[in-house]
């Protein structure tokens, strides 16, 4: 099987198992997230200690913290009403791993604490954020899973042309220290489309069959800029960590796409962007 195909299969693939446990909701989703976070903090912890002897002991605390964290953020928007304990509980959390270096012995204090809160701040905190799209507490609409399945569409519609764009006219790097493919013409690109493509779809999709203009037209553009720019970011950032590890994919979980951080660092990057400006805006 060509490279090509390999990678329209696996995406297309990859993209049904998303959607669809976005669209069932409730225990579907949180078992999704769940496996999100224990991959993706895996791959992180791979990432920080090289694979070095202290590998396993760091990856089984990276997870579990993580796997703690979703979980505690996965039942606070269930119950949102608890967010003044919300505020004190979290920040334990980041203790912990603080806690195990200091008594620790035979592990990296570095190593340690780097890759746990790197994996509890940029992949359980994300997800976290996810499940309390289903609440209308925060989002002001019962259709928060579909507001969810509208933004990730627009992340991997910039994703999909600024790659295009960038391969047919790029000529000016945008990160050459960081992702010396990327180009200054492709992000533009990606930026056009997707705002394009955001207006068509809040216009004459969301707002046609499913809201009254929750989001206007103008909203809606700045929505899909904020995704650009941050899902970009997200991009970037795990191309550092990538970098320093000297690798070229975080794992090799989807055939031709690498790992969960190398589908979802977009995604992790700009979901806390959206979650608050739709809070915002409604």
């Amino acid at each position: 099987m060509g490279e090509f195909w390999k990678r329209t299969i696996f995406g297309f693939l990859f993209a049904i198992v998303v959607i669809g446990g976005i669209f069932l909701g409730g225990m579907y989703t949180a078992i999704m997230l769940a496996a999100v976070v224990m991959l993706g903090s895996t791959e992180i912890a791979n990432l920080y200690t090289k694979r070095d002897q202290d590998n396993a002991a760091i990856k089984n605390i990276a997870q579990s913290l993580s796997i703690f964290l979703f979980v505690f953020l996965a039942a606070f928007a269930e119950s949102p009403d608890s967010i003044e304990a919300g505020i004190f509980i979290a920040p334990i959390f980041f203790n912990i791993p603080l806690l195990i270096a200091l008594f620790s012995k035979k592990h990296d204090y570095v190593k340690l604490v780097g890759a746990t809160w790197l994996s509890m701040i940029f992949v359980a905190f994300p997800c976290g954020i996810m499940m309390m799209f289903y609440n209308d507490y925060f989002i002001g609409t019962d259709k928060g899973w579909l507001l969810l399945i509208f933004s990730i569409l627009l992340i991997w519609i910039n994703d999909i042309f600024a790659y295009l764009t960038g391969v047919s006219i790029g000529r000016h790097k945008l990160f050459e220290r960081i992702s010396p493919k990327k180009t200054i013409e492709g992000s533009i690109g990606g930026a056009v489309f997707t705002m394009l493509f955001a207006y068509l779809l809040n216009r004459f999709v969301l707002n046609v069959f499913f809201f009254d203009n929750y989001i206007n037209d103008i909203q809606v553009i700045f929505l899909a800029l904020g995704i650009v720019v941050f899902g970009t970011l997200g991009d970037l950032t795990e191309s550092m960590m990538k970098r320093h590890a000297g690798v070229k994919d975080s794992g090799n979980l989807i055939p031709g796409h690498g790992g969960i951080l190398d589908r979802f660092d977009a995604t992790f990057m700009a979901i806390p962007f959206i979650f608050i400006y739709l809070t915002i805006i409604n």
